[in-house]
């Protein structure tokens, strides 16, 4: 997909997250970018593309951010992972996630005004 499709700026990140396979694994992970739409990690065999789950990203022993998500690719390249919409919660840590590692904070606010998602039938 080519940058000017993309819904969201990308921002390079290298925090730890899990993913947590639907009912049976947990797989860890290091980002090297994330957005509001999404993340991109380091390869980590045993995680299929196609596949749902759930991404944790713990910041601190009070605040961590939960997403459903679906593995996109997941390759020798790195996994790619598309966000399902999220709680409010989840959404304000991962924006100020985004926002703190962005160079323009403010462009990241503005992207807020365009809808992040297709609507769902």
């Amino acid at each position: 997909m080519d940058d000017n499709r993309r819904r969201r700026s990308r921002v390079c990140t290298h925090v730890l997250a899990n993913f947590l396979q639907k009912g049976t694994r947990q797989y860890p992970l290091v980002t090297q970018n994330i957005s509001l739409k999404g993340m991109l990690a380091k390869a980590q065999p045993g995680i299929i593309t196609g596949e749902p789950g759930v991404i944790r990203i713990d910041l601190s022993a009070d605040a961590s951010i939960e997403i459903e998500c679906e593995v996109i690719r997941s390759d020798a390249n790195g996994v790619a992972i598309d966000f399902k919409p999220m709680d409010e919660e989840s959404f304000f840590h991962l924006r100020n996630l985004v926002r703190y590692n962005a160079p323009d904070a403010d462009q990241i606010d503005s992207e807020l005004k365009t809808p992040a998602f297709e609507d769902e039938p």
